[in-house]
């Protein structure tokens, strides 16, 4: 090339050069730096934790062994010749091991060092380290039947072996062993020790069986039907009305006024339930307010019940509540807020939902009660109701109303004549009366009796 290099222009006397000459500062004084030489392949580590955090006081235990392949360090120096490794398992679950992990590249030719200042005399001494990686790992648990299994199968050869090869005596001492054997295992950890299926089964068998009075409790507690007051000293105290009607703020929406207002003026309240037909005049003009808003929260529940339609692609008695709209439209009489607190007690879900055979026989006998309730001092007695209307009401035969009946703890059977008398003609023998009375008398559980010999 025809170009010449430009020259470097001088700097004048006066001019300030960009750059300063490296000068050591003499304040701090000389540090003397020495390097101590490797005397055997033990030397100190610099350990790097990724993502661990150890307890400080973790102790490890050093293992060294000869490197196959010195590529990674440079030198015939006594720490290129050997690897080091750093073990513990002092966790209760996780073993920690340190090692030398190669680098590749320009990070396999990186040596490590240590130093140890003196500022008293300035000096630092250096020695060359070794560089590890500490990892864990969680300790693998074996499984309590591979010793069991391992020797299972080793016993199992050996019987192989002398069936074929050994001698008759020993054919014979394998097969009785072999035929007496009852269980895989031929050895247990402790005496009388069981495996957890053979320990089940055990206390299952020592476990005394149930008593008839506790089955009879257990079958009572699972039947759909409210819960009754088995301490109760009154029958008014079996089945509390806010209890049987979901809370007291259902009564407290439940209005009465139009009712009261209609039977003070002489007329006649017509409703879709022969029951409450039958006893909504009696109980309006007894005043008892509290009795006559049970009747209409049990009117309520008879229109709901009613509104019911067949589940589709369901047999049996498996029901289906109307989708929102048209169930407002069937309870139009009511507010949004009762329909849909009765459909949440009685149904899988509060809309469209499925009234299963379960829920359906909850529903009847919350009615029963409440009808039992309702008909305090009809009769004469209290608690005492005619089945008849409410059969009819909820479409079931004598022989079901009366099933459902004695579920809630209610005596049924003919009226007595001082009964009929009371009611001036308006009862017969041929009548059904539900009775609800201290002891309450629920069905019992019924015992299959064995047959004799013949």
């Amino acid at each position: 090339m025809s170009e010449k290099k430009r020259k470097r222009a001088s700097h004048d006397a006066g001019q300030r050069p960009n750059k300063r000459a490296a000068t050591v500062p003499s304040e701090p004084g000389l540090v003397k730096v020495s390097l101590i030489p490797e005397e055997d392949e033990w030397a100190p580590v610099i350990a790097n934790t990724p993502g661990l955090s150890i307890p400080s006081n973790t102790s490890l235990t050093p293992y060294a062994k000869a490197r196959k392949n010195d590529t990674s360090s440079t030198g015939k120096s006594l720490l290129s010749k050997s690897e080091h490794l750093l073990h513990t398992s002092s966790h209760a679950k996780i073993d920690y091991t340190a090692r030398e992990e190669e680098g590749r590249g320009v990070g396999g030719l990186l040596q490590h060092y240590l130093g140890v200042y003196d500022p008293q005399s300035g000096q630092l001494q250096l020695v060359r380290a070794r560089k590890l990686v500490l990892r864990g790992s969680v300790r693998p648990v074996p499984s309590p039947g591979e010793e069991a299994v391992k020797q299972t199968s080793d016993l199992s050869a050996r019987n192989t072996l002398g069936l074929a090869f050994g001698t008759k005596k020993s054919q014979r001492a394998i097969d009785a062993i072999t035929k007496n054997a009852i269980s895989p295992s031929k050895q247990r950890s402790a005496p009388g020790h069981l495996d957890p299926i053979a320990s089940a089964v055990v206390s299952s068998m020592a476990a005394p069986a149930p008593t008839r009075d506790e089955l009879q409790a257990a079958v009572d507690e699972s039947k759909p039907r409210p819960k009754p007051n088995l301490d109760a000293e009154t029958p008014a105290d079996v089945y509390p009305i806010e209890q049987l009607v979901g809370g007291p703020t259902t009564l407290a929406q439940m209005t009465v006024k139009g009712w009261q207002d209609a039977i003070d003026a002489g007329e006649e309240i017509l409703t879709k339930s022969r029951f409450v037909s039958h006893r909504v005049q009696s109980i309006v003009k007894g005043g008892d307010v509290r009795r006559l808003k049970t009747l209409k929260y049990l009117l309520l529940l008879l229109e709901w019940y009613n509104a019911l339609q067949a589940a589709p692609h369901n047999k049996g008695s498996t029901r289906r509540v109307l989708p929102p709209e048209k169930l407002q439209q069937a309870l139009s009489g009511w507010s949004s807020f009762l329909v849909d607190s009765v459909s949440r007690r009685f149904a899988e879900g509060s809309s469209s939902a499925l009234v299963r055979r379960w829920h359906l026989d909850l529903l009847i006998t919350h009615i029963c009660a409440l009808a039992v309730t309702v008909d305090d001092g009809n009769g004469g007695d209290g608690f005492t109701t005619n089945v008849h209307d409410l059969g009819q009401d909820l479409k079931l035969e004598v022989k079901d109303t009366k099933k459902y009946f004695r579920e809630v703890g209610c005596v049924v059977g003919p009226p007595t004549e001082a009964e009929i008398r009371k009611m001036k003609g308006m009862w017969s023998r041929r009548d059904v009366v539900a009775r609800l009375r201290l002891p309450l008398s629920f069905p019992k559980l019924r015992v299959p009796v064995g047959r004799g010999r013949r």
